[in-house]
C-alpha cells in the first residue's frame, strides 16, 4: 500500500490570523508530504508494506516510527482544528471538571505542559483505560498510543508549526491555536475505540496500488524524493546534514532537503558552504 496526503478539512487559509496560509502550505504541504514520502520509501517491499499505520507505530522503531507517528501526529493534529469556533461541550467539561478540578485549571495544564516540551514534541489530551483525562508530552515523534492511552487532541510544539506566523513565540502561537480547537472532534474520539478513532478520516489516505503499477512521471518524482532526503556529510569536519531533523538553531526546519537549503547556509560545526557536503554512503 502506498499512503498519501489526505485533504484538508478546511481551505488553507481558512485558520488566518491564527495560522497563515503560508504556515499551512508548509507545514501541511511540505512537512508532512516529507514524512509521508519518507514512510512509502521505508516500507516498499518490506513486511511493513502491508501494514496499518497504528500497527507500525506500536510495532517499530528507528526511522519507521519516526516517520509513521509523524504522519500520524500531524493529520490528527490537523483535523483538531477548525476554522469555525466550536464551544466546549458541557459533556466533555464535566470530565475536565472531574479529573482537572475546573476547565480553567485543565487549560491552564495543558498549555504549560505545551510550552513547556523541551525542543521538539507534543501535548496531547489523552484517555487511559478506565477513562481519565491526562495531560502527557511527546518528544520529537512519540505518540500516547504506545502506553495504552487513546489520543484525544493534540497540539504540535515543533518550531515548523509555528515559527513563520510567531518565530520564536511558542506561548503565543499556544495560545492562538488553542482558539481554533474542534472540541465537538474531542467528544467523538472519547467515545470511539481504537484504532477506529484514528483510521477513517483522520489517518493517511490509503491506495492499495503497487509500485510497479504508478506511472512513469510519478515513479520518477519518487526516486527524486529519496534523492533529495539523503543525508549529507561535510567533508571538511564530518557533520551530518538530516533532511529529517533539519537545522532549527539555523533556521531550517525538520523534513527541508538537502537541495532546498538557503544558499548562505553553512555548516554548523565548522562554517564551510553546501559545495563542501557530499552525500552520505
Amino acid at each position: 500500500m502506498i499512503y498519501t496526503l489526505p485533504p484538508l478539512p478546511y481551505a488553507s487559509d481558512a485558520l488566518e490570523p491564527r495560522i497563515s496560509k503560508e504556515t499551512i502550505e508548509y507545514h501541511y504541504g511540505k512537512h508532512l508530504q516529507t514524512y509521508i514520502d519518507n514512510l512509502n520509501n521505508l516500507i516498499a517491499g518490506t513486511p511493513y508494506e502491508e501494514m496499518q499505520i497504528e500497527t507500525l507505530i506500536m510495532t517499530t522503531s528507528g526511522p519507521i516510527f519516526n516517520n509513521a507517528a509523524q504522519v500520524w501526529n500531524h493529520v490528527f493534529y490537523f483535523n483538531s482544528l477548525s476554522p469555525v469556533q466550536v464551544s466546549m461541550p458541557l459533556e466533555l467539561k464535566d470530565y475536565l471538571i472531574r479529573d482537572f478540578g475546573s476547565v480553567e485549571n485543565f487549560k491552564e495544564m495543558f498549555k504549560k505542559a505545551a510550552a513547556g516540551v523541551f525542543g521538539s514534541g507534543w501535548a496531547w489530551l489523552a484517555q487511559d483505560a478506565e477513562g481519565k483525562l491526562v495531560i502527557i508530552q511527546e518528544s520529537n515523534a512519540g505518540n500516547p498510543m504506545r502506553n495504552g492511552f487513546k489520543p484525544l487532541l493534540t497540539i504540535d510544539v515543533w518550531e515548523h508549526a509555528y515559527y513563520i506566523d510567531y518565530r520564536n513565540r511558542r506561548a503565543e502561537y499556544i495560545d492562538r491555536c488553542w482558539e481554533l480547537i474542534n472540541w465537538d472532534k474531542v467528544v467523538k474520539r472519547m467515545h470511539s475505540d481504537l484504532p477506529s478513532a484514528v483510521t477513517d478520516v483522520e489517518t493517511v489516505m490509503v491506495t492499495e496500488t503497487s509500485r510497479d503499477g504508478l506511472t512513469e512521471a510519478i515513479a520518477e518524482a519518487i526516486i527524486e524524493d529519496e534523492k533529495d532526503m539523503r543525508k549529507y556529510v561535510c567533508v571538511t569536519c564530518g557533520w551530518v546534514y538530516d533532511p529529517v531533523e533539519g537545522d532549527p538553531e539555523n533556521g531550517v526546519p525538520p523534513g527541508t532537503p538537502f537541495s532546498e537549503l538557503p544558499e548562505d547556509w553553512t555548516c554548523p560545526a565548522c562554517g564551510v558552504g553546501k559545495e563542501y557536503f557530499e552525500p552520505e554512503k
